[in-house]
């Protein structure tokens, strides 16, 4: 037979456990900044490439609207919904409680954004529905959000090259 003897200090192992959950809180609010960034960072590069969040191309725009940008020197080739760029430039986000928010800053931009996005421009009312994440885009931010919080917490397992 076999005998071990094990002594546990519980006031060890209780504030052991309470530094892991501070620690993931802390290491939880940096990963949801990361992804946030990502997650802009992808809306405006494919927006800006004329890229809807399934993939397809947004619809062109009216005559009138390419002679227009045809006279300020904007490219006219594809829908980038970028006139001045302010639009863009003010998508945001927010991260607490667990979560995270993507939000345009300027309530001007959010207004014209929203017409794009949902209500619809022009006479026709053409939408253009670019501010989402598309399921693709939302595979690779949960890879990011999981790989920097397994490294972080030292959960993270090296794979072999």
């Amino acid at each position: 037979m076999i005998e071990a003897k094990i002594s546990v200090n519980t006031i060890e192992i209780k504030n052991f456990l309470k530094g892991i959950s501070r620690k993931q809180k802390s290491v939880i609010d940096k990963g949801l900044k990361r992804v946030s960034n990502m997650a802009v960072l992808m809306i405006t590069k494919r927006t800006q490439a004329g890229k809807l969040p399934d993939g397809g191309n947004m619809r062109p725009y009216a005559s009138s609207t390419v002679k227009s940008r045809n006279k300020r020197g904007r490219q006219t080739g594809f829908v980038d919904l970028t006139d001045s760029g302010k639009m863009l430039r003010s998508l945001d986000f927010r991260t607490g409680g667990m979560k995270s928010t993507l939000f345009f800053s300027n309530m001007e931009r959010a207004k014209i954004a929203s017409y794009h996005d949902s209500f619809g421009v022009g006479k026709k009312k053409v939408k253009r529905p670019f501010f989402a994440i598309a399921d693709k885009e939302e595979d690779k931010l949960q890879a990011e959000f999981a790989k920097f919080y397994f490294k972080e917490m030292r959960l993270w397992v090296k794979e072999k090259t």
